[in-house]
């Protein structure tokens, strides 16, 4: 027998129509109301008994809900005392770096408390949708009971649903009781975290107002400073500042980085072994004879290891960008060990005393930067940067160290050039810091000094990559395809091309940034990439230009490079019929462009309304003066579908003679027997006679008139 009362018009009465909305559609099937004959009813009370259970383990114990509100009072009076430590903000005297410094670590708080969150979000997820299995399995055994109108059910059953739906009453209540409770501990993250962004924008305000007040004086001049009663406590005060540094990033370090840390750790290891490996193997590994190496890739194969080093560091840098102040510090002086022996086995010895002092002088530098308020002391250790810096760029100017190393005019004119400019800002940076301007001093000795740092490491980082390009195209796997084989210089040339833009415009951002203009420049650059202007009805952006074009220069470029694909590795190796990979070649280059205009259409964010539009006007534009290139662009279509003329047929049409070399989608290329390349428009192919030599077979009649003298012996 079966209990037959309508689920919908039951549902109605039982649950509120807003509760049903709130069911989400992957629980429909859990969650509905259903119907049970008597027999089913035993296989009823198994599901509820596995979801009471299943229920009962997501509830928190008190121990859990203490451990997760110790955690966010930790975390919060952690952060607190940090909000305390760093009204320093307000104070005249700070420093952008200290600014930096107090900016890195309000994300690396904001980054422990989103965290927290994502973790109670998680649970609370889990517990709101056990609640909402529970709440209906609930309904469903009522349902049972009162659709029950001939007593089918046995007294000893109705005992039984009446224990399990107290069951889940039970446990329904104490995941309401957790969801509270967590949900009022998401209530403070959320607050607390708007706490840190609005702290976050008073530091982003206060590094503005230092902008504009740059060349303003804070401080005393020096020599008055000298002058005052000295304090011994000075170094007591930068180590004990620098040891509170360095325990700060140890812990932001192993809360935030150490799986991506352990990750790179796998990944030297592994590029080390292979790297030592090949620079022992290459010579087999790669074709020597036909693609030579030269001395500077070859020094590069038989310095695995700092090339290793100096890769991986490399890969820190831009993969990690918010990694702790003294670890980047730390990083780019452990890249300046490689980084001189690669250039010292490339030029040999006539910069190496230059390089040597210049990693000195970064290795100083990295401990001033673990410091941050400005005082004698270490207004004195600027001033002797800034005394260095200018001596080394002089010295370099007038040696003429360089002159060997770069051939090119142009190139050693600039290098000397801001070796001046360097030295000016230099000499800037000695009268502001006698003046007591303190930050136009900082300001003008770490720019000429991370500067040039900064171009030799992307120029080394460039020959780096040109190497592994080169050697990555040689190697005899990669030659088995026809396509590099075919065209190794091309390819060679492009790449070398999109990781020296790709490399030095990544120069160009941390110069911006070591200059502090990168948000400026990147604001106005978003600006003028974003505000629109009308044209009519529609608003137009340079942003949306750019990617329209840049979207169907992609699909043009992925097209080419699939169409050199499939001639030279795909169609040799495949059996195919005689003008099929045209064909198929054709109607691939049609596709991909069409989908590529729509695609950057889409993307530039163009409705189809004004799609509509466009199109009506190209149809206008065929109408008026396009009607041969529209001819052309159908008559090719019909070549690819009749294949009338396939590629390497001999074809005659008029004064034309000779072989079909390629089937375009407006044009066709025939060679004539002279050895001169015809451009045929499709349409002449379609609309005139066009004699065919070798549709069905290459068997013809020739006629040779052969002349000879009257009264010749005719045998």
């Amino acid at each position: 027998l079966l209990l037959s009362i309508s689920i919908a018009h039951f549902g109605q009465e039982v649950i509120p129509q807003e509760k049903q909305e709130e069911i989400p559609p992957e629980l429909a099937d859990s969650v509905q109301i259903q119907s049970y004959d008597a027999v089913a009813i035993t296989q009823a009370f198994n599901k509820s008994n596995k979801l009471v259970t299943e229920s009962e383990a997501k509830h928190f114990s008190e121990q859990v809900i203490e451990r997760y509100m110790g955690e966010v009072d930790t975390l919060f009076s952690i952060i607190d005392q940090f909000l305390e430590d760093s009204l320093v903000v307000t104070s005249s005297g700070v420093s952008l770096r200290k600014l930096d410094n107090i900016s890195q670590l309000t994300d690396h708080y904001s980054g422990q408390l989103e965290q927290l969150m994502a973790r109670l979000s998680e649970a609370s997820g889990e517990i709101s949708t056990s609640e909402k299995l529970l709440r209906a399995d609930k309904e469903n055994w009522l349902f049972i009971l009162e659709g029950d109108q001939d007593s089918i059910i046995s007294l000893e059953r109705r005992l039984r649903i009446d224990r399990t739906v107290h069951r889940l009453d039970s446990i329904n209540g104490l995941l309401q009781s957790d969801l509270l409770k967590i949900l009022v501990q998401e209530d403070r993250l959320t607050d607390k975290l708007d706490d840190l962004t609005r702290f976050q924008l008073r530091i982003q305000n206060h590094r503005n107002l230092i902008g504009e007040r740059l060349f303003s004086r804070e401080l005393p001049g020096l020599v008055e400073c000298l002058l005052t009663s000295s304090d011994t406590a000075l170094v007591k005060k930068h180590i004990a500042q620098i040891g509170k540094s360095f325990r700060t990033d140890v812990e932001i370090l192993k809360s935030n980085f150490r799986r991506q840390l352990e990750a790179i750790g796998v990944f030297l290891f592994i590029f080390l072994v292979f790297s030592i490996w090949f620079s022992k193997n290459y010579s087999r590994l790669i074709s020597v004879r036909k693609y030579k190496l030269s001395d500077i890739q070859k020094t590069l194969i038989h310095s695995p290891v700092v090339t290793v080093i100096f890769v991986v560091g490399l890969l820190i840098r831009f993969t990690l960008p918010h990694l702790p102040h003294t670890f980047r510090s730390l990083n780019l002086v452990i890249m300046m060990v490689p980084m001189i022996i690669i250039l010292i086995r490339f030029f040999g010895t006539r910069i190496r005393n230059w390089l040597v002092l210049l990693f000195i002088l970064v290795g100083l530098t990295f401990l001033y930067e673990l410091t941050f308020d400005p005082d004698r002391l270490l207004r004195i250790v600027l001033m002797t940067f800034s005394i260095w810096g200018l001596s080394l760029f002089l010295w370099l100017y007038l040696k003429n160290p360089l002159s060997e190393v770069h051939k090119g005019k142009l190139i050693y004119s600039l290098l000397r050039s801001l070796l001046l400019v360097f030295s000016l800002l230099l000499i800037v940076s000695i009268v502001a810091n006698l003046r007591g301007a303190f930050r136009v001093a900082e300001f003008f000795t770490i720019v000429p000094i991370q500067i040039p740092l900064l171009a030799v490491g992307i120029e080394v980082s460039t020959t780096i990559a040109n190497t592994l390009i080169y050697l990555f195209l040689a190697s005899n796997r990669i030659q088995r395809v026809n396509v590099v084989k075919s065209d190794f210089k091309y390819i060679y040339r492009k790449m070398v091309l999109l990781a020296d833009l790709l490399l030095w415009g990544l120069f160009v951002v941390i110069s911006l940034n070591i200059f502090r203009i990168k948000d400026a420049v990147f604001g106005w650059a978003e600006r003028l990439f974003t505000d629109a202007v009308k044209i009519g009805a529609a608003e137009v952006t340079v942003g949306h230009i750019l990617i329209f074009i840049l979207v169907i220069w992609l699909s043009i470029v992925i097209t080419r490079g699939l169409r050199h694909i499939l001639e030279k590795d795909v169609f040799p190796r495949v059996k195919t019929a005689k003008g099929v990979p045209s064909t198929i070649i054709l109607f691939m280059q049609i596709i991909l462009v069409s989908a590529g205009f729509f695609l950057a259409a889409a993307a530039a964010g163009i409705e189809l309304t004004n799609m509509s539009i466009i199109l009506g006007a190209c149809s206008v534009g065929i109408g008026f003066g396009l009607q041969n290139i529209f001819n052309n662009l159908v008559s090719g279509l019909i070549l690819a579908v009749e294949r009338p003329i396939k590629v390497g047929e001999v074809v005659q049409g008029g004064d034309l003679i000779g072989t079909v070399l390629s089937i375009g989608l407006r044009s066709s290329n025939v060679k004539s027997f002279d050895g001169a390349e015809v451009i045929v428009p499709n349409g002449n192919l379609i609309s005139k006679e066009m004699i065919n030599w070798t549709l069905s077979d290459s068997s013809r009649r020739m006629n040779l008139e052969v002349g000879v003298a009257y009264g010749t012996d005719t045998d």
